[in-house]
């Protein structure tokens, strides 16, 4: 009777022990059926995408050299300018756009002797605002330490331009305003070169001739006196000008490889 009691209480422990391990081998089991992570796809998309174009961009301080009949009564100029580069890599077409604002310092030019009377003397003084924007295309080669390239914009010049005649005339003094304000259409072509001083960082160097196709303003030999007058006569010009620009440029130009 006691062997049977012995045998009956050794089923019901062997039967509570494998209840209680059941649930461990399977939550094992769910475990191990959980396929492991994968990459996401869209990872690489991203990737392929941002190495579809390569961008740069320039801050640069110009000098500007007023040429032509702007450049007989406008003084030296100073920019501050900035410029964006658009390419695939590894390519030497791109789009280039810049924009600046310029700042010529006033300068006096007199009005020639010949044009008044003998005891009169009059001078033009003329200082000048612009800003300016240009874009066009690029030419360069690529994936060299130093990169030349020449490059053509179309765009808009805006002028702000104070410009007084004043002096004496007829024994008395003479005062008068001949300035101008507008928006031109404008075209550059230039040449240059960059060069890398550092990992993403080049040094740029360029000229680029500037011509608005129309800016008034007052010369010294469209000023004249007769009969008890001053004539003056402020008339449309191209408003001509040569940019120098030194800045640093952001990006690479190495192609992206």
């Amino acid at each position: 009777m006691r062997s049977h009691r012995s045998t009956f209480a050794a089923m019901i422990a062997l039967a509570a022990l494998a209840s209680s391990a059941a649930p461990v081998f399977a939550q094992s089991d769910s475990t191990q059926a959980v396929p492991p992570a994968q990459p996401v796809p869209a990872a690489k998309h991203m990737e392929s995408g941002a190495m579809g174009m390569q961008y740069m961009g320039g801050s640069y301080f110009a000098g500007s050299f007023p040429m032509g009949d702007w450049g007989k009564i406008a003084g030296f100029g100073l920019a501050l300018d900035g410029s964006t580069l658009t390419r695939k890599p590894g390519k030497g077409f791109a789009i280039r756009s810049n924009m600046g604002l310029l700042y010529n310092f006033s300068r006096t030019v007199d009005v020639p002797a010949a044009n008044v009377g003998p005891t009169d003397k009059l001078s033009i003084e003329t200082k000048n605002w612009s800003l300016f924007f240009g874009i066009g295309p690029e030419f360069s080669k690529p994936n060299k330490d130093v990169t030349p390239f020449i490059y053509g914009t179309v765009g808009f010049d805006t002028y702000w331009t104070g410009s007084e005649l004043s002096g004496t005339a007829f024994g008395s003094s003479y005062s008068a305003k001949h300035g101008d304000n507008r928006i031109a259409f404008a075209w550059s072509g230039g040449l240059g070169v960059r060069r890398q001083i550092a990992p993403g960082h080049l040094a740029e160097l360029s000229a680029e001739y500037r011509s608005g196709i129309r800016h008034d303003f007052l010369l010294p030999q469209d000023v004249n006196t007769n009969g008890g007058t001053v004539n003056a006569n402020r008339d449309s010009h191209t408003s001509d000008q040569i940019l120098v620009r030194l800045g640093t440029v952001f990006g690479s130009d190495t192609g992206g490889h």
